[in-house]
């Protein structure tokens, strides 16, 4: 690089800093190096099983869940569920899973993934709610759909959410009880076959955005929003508890709880 071949008295900029950090202190500033680029996601939530995903770049996937659905705390929801598919960024994807966390709705990962499950950034972006959120992953669409369709006997709907959608996502009467969100790629979308499988079972709806400016909204936004939407139409209007323990320590003009 440039920088390592400017000179200051006959020496690189590089053997500069090195001299400048005594050598006990290189070493151990190299461990901890070793030693984040090595973490991973807690071995609870991680299968040790994996494989090859089906993408390009040869990243290995875990087999089976972070945490499988039939394993989930009786805290999760059983009305409703986040699908995945495809996702490319890490940080949309734990950001998504910290969605899921706070509004106890399972998490399922369509592959082949843009990331590797042990990504750096996957885990900040979820912080330390990994461990309250359930999640299953899937090798690929017909993986899921088999999943969905056999295993589980088609429970609820699948419901898209696309640019394309021709129907607004807040419509009253968009979802009900036991309904499956589906969110595509960052770069495109929801593939054909998910996308087909939607308008056949619970339709495809549409956030609306003002496409002067902007092609479309960053998909851990997207979620956020038609997660909470969907609450609200499936639970109904929040209610106001004064007695609920979850109240303490709110202002007294705070609205109430789910």
């Amino acid at each position: 690089p440039p920088l390592t071949r400017r000179r200051a008295g006959g020496m690189s900029t590089a053997t500069l800093a090195t001299l400048a950090i005594p050598r006990s202190l290189r070493a151990c500033l190299a461990a901890k190096h070793r030693s984040a680029a090595g973490r991973r996601l807690r071995p609870a939530l991680v299968a040790s099983a994996e494989m090859p995903s089906s993408g390009g770049g040869g990243a290995r996937q875990p087999l089976d869940a972070v945490r499988a659905i039939e394993t989930a705390s009786d805290g999760q929801r059983s009305d409703l569920a986040v699908v995945l598919v495809t996702p490319q960024i890490p940080g949309n994807t734990g950001t998504i899973a910290r969605t899921c966390a706070a509004a106890r709705v399972p998490l399922h990962l369509v592959g082949p993934l843009g990331f590797d499950l042990t990504d750096a950034q996957l885990k900040r972006a979820g912080l330390d709610y990994w461990n309250s959120v359930c999640v299953r992953v899937h090798d690929d669409w017909d993986a899921f759909h088999a999943y969905w369709r056999d295993v589980l006997g088609s429970p609820g709907r699948l419901v898209a959410f696309s640019k394309f959608g021709a129907r607004p996502h807040a419509e009253e009467g968009a979802y009900k009880s036991g309904d499956w969100l589906l969110f595509g790629a960052e770069t495109t979308g929801l593939p054909g076959e998910a996308h087909d499988a939607c308008a056949a079972s619970g339709g495809i709806r549409r956030i609306p955005i003002d496409e002067t400016h902007v092609r479309s909204l960053n998909l851990a936004v997207s979620a956020g929003v038609g997660v909470y939407e969907a609450l609200r139409q499936i639970d109904g209007p929040p209610a106001h508890d004064e007695t609920t323990d979850g109240n303490a320590g709110r202002r007294a003009d705070a609205p109430g709880t789910w």
